[in-house]
């Protein structure tokens, strides 16, 4: 049943009594009541009220039941209410009589009833009805044909409405079926191309697609996932997330005693309308570069014995006394395009694939340890840091060890040669393979991580030869071994052999220190022979057919305590002796490559009569100092038939 139309008016924004029953309970609850009005102020709001004078009714509060003031108001609002009940029941009245008349011309019997006995009275029943004649009028007819024209007239504008409605809906119907096209067409196109889209789960009416890496660390883990946005014009919208959309890439900078000699190259930024498979490349390097930076500061913190150094904004090493690298994160859209190539690119570049190989060789040990499933495996709490920047300093200090050592030992063997020995090295470098089924990513990283040993054979003499193993370790850098080839025969084996309980020499100045002393005794053996020849020499005459017996003044040649040279058997203070130099040795640069070797020839002699002494030198660029003389061979026969004679020693 529908619900009688509701006429109340909109109450009035007072504070007086909203309805009839709230005013009777307002002023009953005054002391007196209704019997407390005052007729005088009831007429005098009648009065104002005919003079259009209107006041508001507002109802006395306990407080104020004394202030004589308020009473008149009550009185007016009293006589409203009266005057607008009064004109409601005559409207209703007249309304009621009305609608009675007007049916009483179908139902007079019913309607009759409802009719007041004043209008009755009046009226007579059924004068006035609502039936429409049968019989059109001329003015009725004269409208028959524009009412028909308005009639088509509204249907052709509807139908007009109603297809400009439709093309209006297939405009927008064409235009979301191009742009749905264009969106699942660039999505098939990422997912074909290898890259992971599913259904976000949060967001299942959006795409997603992940493009980082899953055995990376968590919290990178969790931001590889991007929504696929559509745009208004179909084209789909990557939206980054909390990786943020800036470009970013690691660059290394490698710095030559405080001034940049290389750096690694950047890529160009991707403009703004690049295909989505080389946006989802971008955020995937990106994140990967994120990673990398944040994997190298966690290594960075335990490695302060290796001198890195965190900084605000970039990790620094120092690799020597003299070169540094820096690592930093940078945005793609820092970098000046305008660079100049700078001689050390190449190895900054090669430090910075290192880096992005050795994160990617983590990964995969990381899903090898997943596979697993071992207990030790299953044990909770944050992994330990990446092995990264350690392979990369132990690499290249055991490289610089190498070149250093490799430089010295041609610079040691040529000062040999300049005095006509025959000595000679030869160097050969053993790669790590690894298993021969591995694949060439685990041959790499087995490269890498654990660097090649280098084996040096050396020649000091034909009758003293060693061989030098240098072998790289992470903690103690590049340490070597020493090892006499053909012990039985080697000079070295009797007065200068490595070490015995501990073949290790820790770095290469050791090493330099070692084949510095063992020059002059190899040369001492080496030149022992020459006394033998020297006496049988002396013990034939001129044509060789016979001996003469040794002259009074011969010297006895013995080798002296230190194995350092030849002496005379009487003193001890004539002959010849050895010593090769070097800056090790002298004490100069002890943190430098050791250069310029140098081989001193001591001869003390009588020459006319007179005792002289003279020093030789020679280097790898010949030989050195104002002393003139040929080979060492030459010198040391020379030295050994001026010895001194039995009349020098008794003066």
């Amino acid at each position: 049943m529908d619900s009688p139309l509701n006429l109340r008016p909109r109450p009035p924004n007072s504070r007086g009594p909203q309805t009839i029953a709230d005013f009777i309970r307002r002023v009953n609850a005054e002391p007196g009541g209704f019997r407390a009005l005052n007729e005088e102020e009831v007429r005098r709001n009648v009065i104002a009220e005919r003079n259009g004078i209107h006041e508001d009714v507002e109802m006395v509060t306990d407080q104020d039941a004394d202030d004589d003031s308020k009473k008149p108001d009550i009185i007016a609002a009293r006589h409203n209410i009266i005057m607008s009940l009064g004109q409601a029941i005559q409207i209703s009245s007249n309304f009621l009589d009305f609608i009675s008349l007007l049916l009483s011309k179908e139902i007079p019997t019913q309607a009759a009833v409802s009719i007041s006995p004043w209008l009755r009275s009046q009226v007579p029943i059924g004068s006035i009805g609502a039936t429409q004649l049968d019989a059109p009028t001329p003015l009725t007819q004269s409208r028959v044909a524009d009412n028909k024209l308005i009639t088509i007239g509204k249907r052709l504008v509807a139908l007009n409405e109603a297809a400009d409605t439709a093309l209006a809906a297939a405009n927008r119907l064409r235009q979301e079926i191009n742009s749905e096209t264009r969106y699942w067409q660039e999505v098939l196109t990422v997912s074909q191309k290898g890259w992971s889209t599913a259904r976000l789960p949060q967001e299942p009416h959006d795409m997603g697609v992940k493009f980082g890496f899953s055995n990376a660390a968590p919290m990178f883990n969790n931001n590889s996932v991007a929504p696929l946005r559509r745009a208004e014009d179909g084209s789909v919208r990557l939206e980054y997330g909390r990786m943020g959309s800036r470009s970013e890439r690691l660059q290394a900078t490698l710095l030559h005693n405080g001034e940049i000699i290389g750096r690694s190259s950047l890529p160009r930024p991707l403009p703004n309308d690049a295909p989505l498979d080389d946006r989802v490349k971008e955020a995937r390097n990106t994140i990967f570069a994120q990673e990398l930076w944040h994997e190298i500061n966690r290594e960075g913190r335990t490695l302060h014995g290796h001198h890195v150094r965190l900084e605000q904004s970039a990790v620094t090493c120092a690799l020597d006394p003299n070169r540094t690298i820096s690592f930093e994160l940078v945005g793609l859209d820092d970098q000046d395009p305008s660079r100049a190539p700078l001689p050390g690119d190449l190895d900054a570049e090669t430090a910075s694939i290192t880096l992005h190989l050795l994160l990617s060789n983590a990964h995969r040990q990381n899903q090898l340890k997943r596979s697993e499933r071992t207990a030790a495996n299953a044990m909770r709490g944050p992994p330990p840091p990446y092995s990264l920047l350690l392979p990369i300093i132990t690499y290249y200090r055991h490289e610089k060890t190498v070149e250093d050592c490799t430089a010295f030992l041609a610079a040691f063997c040529g000062a040999l040669r300049s005095a006509g020995i025959q000595s000679s090295f030869s160097m050969t470098e053993s790669i790590n393979k690894g298993s021969p089924t591995a694949p060439p990513s685990e041959a790499l990283m087995n490269t890498l991580l654990h660097p090649s040993e280098v084996q040096f054979d050396l020649t000091i003499t034909p009758a003293s030869r060693l061989r030098i193993l240098a072998k790289p370790t992470p903690v103690f850098g590049t340490r070597f071994s020493i090892y006499l080839l053909h012990p039985q025969s080697n000079h070295l084996t009797s007065s200068f052999p490595p070490n015995q309980t501990d073949s290790v020499y820790e770095n290469i100045k050791e090493l330099v220190r070692y084949l510095s002393s063992a020059v002059p005794r190899a040369l001492t053996m080496y030149s022992y022979p020459l006394v033998q020849e020297m006496r049988n020499n002396g013990n034939k005459g001129n044509s060789g057919e016979t001996p003469t017996p040794p002259a009074p003044n011969t010297t006895t040649w013995i080798i002296h305590p230190d194995d350092l040279g030849l002496v005379d058997d009487d003193t001890e203070t004539f002959g010849v002796r050895f010593a090769f130099a070097s800056n090790y040795t002298r004490g100069d640069g002890a943190d430098d490559a050791a250069t310029d070797p140098e081989l001193r020839v001591t001869g003390d002699y009588m020459e006319d009569g007179k005792r002289v002494q003279h020093e030789w030198k020679w280097t790898a660029s010949g030989p050195a100092g104002t002393q003139s003389g040929g080979s060492l061979d030459e010198i040391v026969k020379h030295i050994l038939a001026n010895g001194p004679s039995s009349s020098v020693l008794s003066a």
